[in-house]
């Protein structure tokens, strides 16, 4: 039988190699690259251990120390101020502090004509020039604090008369609110002077027992009492604490302000610290000065170290920063940890950041 020739191999067409390489080949590269891969954005977007730092600055509220209106408003919302700049001015004045001040007075009065020991004559003189001496500083009270107004209406008309583009305060409203500034001003003189002769004139009484310790105690409780009223009536300042921008007014010109109601809210652009918060369990115990490394939110992540200046005596309850959505925000514990930002990093206040705290194997 004769031996037959080998057959030369069936050539295969390149796309039946390329086939054999796409189903073969091909999937073990790719899962080689994506681990690569998955690795590479590991080292370079995460940190073990990783935690959320929360970037704070900042933030005072302007409020009044005793109830009042709120006459004036120096700021608008957003506008920059600087610390010690004038934000408010409350006005506590009230007419019913002159009223029972001035009762006050009077019933004092009434207990020295029964007290002090006068004849009929000296305690009817004696009264008289009491009550004289009482009325007037009441009556330049009340002059002093329309003073404040009048002086507060015309500097509010001589802004708006001098300084805007178009016609807002006509000539005529320019005009009364300078003579009512004037009025005032003058009755305040007026007042001035006749106190001044009342009390000369009191001065000159020589009753017969001027040193009773109940004419003396009277003429105490009564001076206290209008200097009670006298400081009360004048006008609060309030000044900007820190410097920033306003991001809230919490009252407008006009309302009525309560003792420690915040006002204008102030925050300040500058981020002080970084706070973040290391979740049960603990996986490493954080020490003062141990380096961590902070990475920025955004398109374009920038890495800054920093040291911990300060370590939380205790666990706290805190709000983390990511949340799922449509979940309302989930409270955990964690130890809380601070850190100064590094100069490199531009960080805004309530922006998050990611901590890699670097642990040092030469600690102990």
């Amino acid at each position: 039988m004769k031996n037959l020739e080998p057959l030369p191999p069936i050539p295969s067409p390149p796309e039946h190699h390329w086939r054999r390489f796409r189903v073969k080949v091909i999937p073990y590269l790719a899962f080689i690259g994506v681990t690569i891969l998955t690795l590479w954005l590991w080292g370079q977007n995460l940190a073990n251990p990783l935690l959320q730092g929360t970037a704070e600055g900042l933030e005072a509220d302007v409020a009044s120390p005793t109830t009042g209106q709120l006459t004036r408003l120096h700021v608008t919302e957003f506008q920059e101020v600087k610390a010690g700049e004038i934000i408010a001015i409350i006005d506590p004045a009230s007419p019913a502090v002159l009223s029972n001040t001035l009762a006050l007075a009077r019933a004092e009065l009434e207990q020295l004509r029964v007290d002090a020991g006068y004849d009929a004559g000296d305690r009817l003189r004696y009264a008289q020039f009491q009550n004289t001496w009482l009325r007037q500083q009441a009556d330049l009270l009340a002059a002093r604090a329309q003073l404040v107004y009048a002086t507060s209406e015309f500097q509010r008309v001589s802004n708006l008369f001098t300084t805007a583009t178009n016609t807002i305060i006509s000539q005529t409203a320019y005009d009364w609110a300078q003579r009512d500034y004037r009025e005032a001003e003058e009755l305040v003189q007026g007042y001035t002077r006749a106190l001044a002769a009342t009390e000369k004139s009191l001065a000159q009484l020589d009753p017969d027992r001027p040193d009773s310790p109940s004419l003396k105690a009277a003429l105490a409780v009564a001076e206290a009492s209008f200097q009670l009223a006298a400081a009360e009536i004048q006008p609060i300042v309030l000044t900007a604490p820190i410097s920033g921008r306003v991001i809230k007014i919490s009252a407008l010109t006009g309302s009525t302000v309560g003792a420690a109601a915040p006002i204008v809210t102030i925050a300040s652009p500058q981020v002080d610290r970084i706070i973040g918060f290391i979740g049960l369990p603990l996986r490493l115990e954080p020490q003062v000065g141990m380096e961590v490394e902070i990475r920025s939110r955004g398109h374009n992540r920038v890495v800054g170290r920093s040291r911990i200046d300060y370590v939380g005596p205790r666990i706290q309850l805190f709000n983390a920063p990511m949340r799922l959505r449509t979940m309302e925000a989930a409270q955990e514990r964690g130890l809380p940890i601070a850190l100064p930002p590094p100069p490199n990093l531009h960080l805004r206040p309530g922006e998050l950041v990611d901590l890699h705290l670097i642990v040092d194997s030469r600690r102990p």
